[in-house]
């Protein structure tokens, strides 16, 4: 799975994948492959055929005895092609689900311009959808993957 998704799908990912991992020892997702998903979302998003591929891995993280976080640290790979050329997205770093001043928060930090188009640090609060921003967007707003449009046309 890739953090092209939308957030929402995104974070309940996150969560699905966290509450096996709380128990457990981290758990490692490698993966090698064309991605179909990721084509037929960036062929919608920008009204001509993407095709992609898709390699790297993930790392979930089980929660510390008495810690109130889940982290995932990512390393991805993803080449998307059209007619016109290719892009090499890459997605690095730790995602975060934790709890600050009693607010669920989702952290993405690192290089992550297959879901929050950011380099650096975003902060969502889950409750209000407030989004912080410490770093180099990439997109018009967090989210918004159509600058990737104008990369492949």
């Amino acid at each position: 799975m890739r953090r092209s998704l939308s957030l929402p799908a995104a974070i309940l990912l996150v969560l699905a994948l966290a509450l096996p991992a709380l128990a457990a020892r981290p758990e490692i997702v490698s993966f090698a492959d064309d991605d179909v998903v990721d084509g037929e979302y960036f062929s919608d998003l920008c009204g001509f055929e993407i095709w992609s591929e898709s390699s790297g891995h993930v790392v979930f993280h089980n929660e510390k005895r008495g810690a109130n976080n889940f982290i995932s640290n990512w390393n991805i790979n993803n080449v998307l092609h059209s007619a016109n050329g290719s892009y090499h997205l890459v997605d690095a770093g730790p995602d975060m689900l934790h709890r600050q001043a009693g607010s669920d928060q989702f952290t993405i930090t690192g290089r992550s311009l297959t879901g929050s188009t950011l380099i650096g640090r975003l902060v969502v609060d889950l409750a209000t959808g407030e989004v912080t921003i410490h770093g180099n967007l990439m997109g018009s707003e967090p989210f918004d993957l159509a600058w990737i449009c104008d990369e492949l046309d």
